[in-house]
């Protein structure tokens, strides 16, 4: 096989210019796969691909037979100088790009493929049908917590076509969170805004993304102002205070927001959509007190977090065994469902394919159950029922607004 060479679409195009014609541009490639694979670069993009970095060389030739001249002139001595592993030849001719590179290698030169990465317009092909990706092109999605519901979240809403993101989240990545975060080990120690958002740009290069490393409960009005002109909210923050204060920033600025969360060990959880002021909020939830009976016990996932609500005497040992965490997998269903109504409030109204769902999410508010315990011990074994409540499906509740609600009511 011969080494294959990606290329951005995009930066290829700009060496085109005028200003760039017969030029020579140095750049960078990184080599995977004992050197079979290489993404090469004129610029560096945020996060880039692991692997032994090289020098590249871009080349820009008039016409196909002086790139061919210039190509068959490097074939046989070292490619451009003593530094350069990778030269990459091009031209335009016809309107159609032609394009050649070689590989300097301990053997000799080779002669690699060259594929493109393509723009924008291209990344979401498969998509279209489906959503309307221009229209989430243009969508500012803030997510407020970036751990294991979080993270995923994020991710999914970029592979959807999402475009812009507000990511607020003060922790770091730790490896006790590796198992269920999508970062993994060459991430810990980055703050998880900085690691969520290279995640993102990984599916979509092209993302606006602002970032916030701040605990919303201490720097309130930074989040408000961070949120105020977001799309939509999405909260996977871990403990009710937040969840509260993210529910009165729905409310002032009339943004939907979509809050989930897992419950002790992850044997389920829950989802509640607030559409301000045509549903019920946040506090509506609790006054109704809809949720299953012991259904408010919160998944304590973080030595901090556990810290926080334990009593100050509470021993180290105490404070480490009240940390029970869920599996990914368990996490991963509440994740989905949250993207799932966030793709439909954000394509509504637009003639997409996902249209239909507006008709099945007339609930605001969704019980999951992942295993027959804890709140869910008396549910029917899932086996062949499907007229009873039983484990690995979503349960739509009726949840009115409460007119006395003391944050939305009247």
């Amino acid at each position: 096989m011969s080494p294959v060479i990606f290329l951005q679409e995009d930066q290829i195009r700009t060496l085109f210019t005028s200003s760039n014609k017969d030029a020579v541009t140095k750049g960078s490639a990184f080599a995977m796969d004992e050197n079979t694979i290489f993404h090469a670069y004129t610029i560096l993009p945020l996060k880039v691909n692991l692997g032994g970095q090289v020098l590249a060389t871009f080349i820009v030739y008039p016409s196909i037979e002086t790139m061919n001249e210039g190509f068959l002139s490097q074939t046989s001595i070292q490619v451009v100088n003593e530094a350069d592993k990778i030269v990459i030849f091009l031209c335009i001719q016809d309107n159609v790009l032609r394009h050649r590179a070689l590989l300097e290698t301990e053997n000799g030169n080779v002669e690699c493929l060259i594929k493109f990465i393509p723009a924008r317009s291209e990344l979401y092909s498969r998509s279209k049908g489906l959503l309307e990706t221009s229209l989430l092109a243009e969508k500012t999605v803030g997510i407020v917590g970036l751990g294991s519901g979080g993270s995923p979240l994020a991710v999914e809403l970029a592979k959807a076509g999402v475009g812009q993101f507000t990511l607020i989240d003060f922790d770091r990545l730790e490896l006790s969170n590796i198992s269920r975060h999508v970062c993994g080990i060459n991430d810990l120690g980055r703050y998880k805004t900085y690691a969520v958002r290279d995640s993102i740009l990984q599916k979509n290069p092209y993302a606006k993304i602002s970032t916030l490393e701040i605990d919303v409960n201490k720097a309130r009005q930074l989040c408000e102002d961070a949120l105020a002109k977001v799309d939509i909210i999405m909260c996977a923050s871990d403990n009710d205070r937040s969840r509260f204060f993210l529910n009165e920033i729905s409310l002032k600025y009339k943004i939907t927001a979509v809050f989930g969360r897992a419950i002790t060990r992850a044997v389920g959880g829950d989802v509640l959509r607030v559409r301000p002021y045509n549903g019920p909020c946040y506090s509506c939830l609790y006054s109704q007190n809809i949720r299953p009976e012991g259904g408010d016990d919160e998944e304590i996932s973080q030595l901090d977090q556990a810290k926080e609500l334990l009593p100050d005497y509470t021993s180290e040992a105490d404070v480490k065994s009240a940390v029970q965490v869920g599996l990914s997998s368990d996490i991963t269903p509440i994740s989905n469902f949250m993207v799932k109504l966030a793709l439909v409030e954000l394509s509504r109204g637009a003639n997409s394919g996902i249209k239909s769902l507006e008709e099945d999410f007339i609930s605001d508010f969704y019980i999951w159950a992942n295993r027959r315990e804890n709140v869910y011990e008396n549910w029917s074994k899932l086996e062949f029922n499907f007229n009873k409540p039983s484990i690995l499906r979503w349960y739509g509740a009726k949840v009115e607004r409460d007119p006395k609600c003391m944050v939305c009511g009247q």
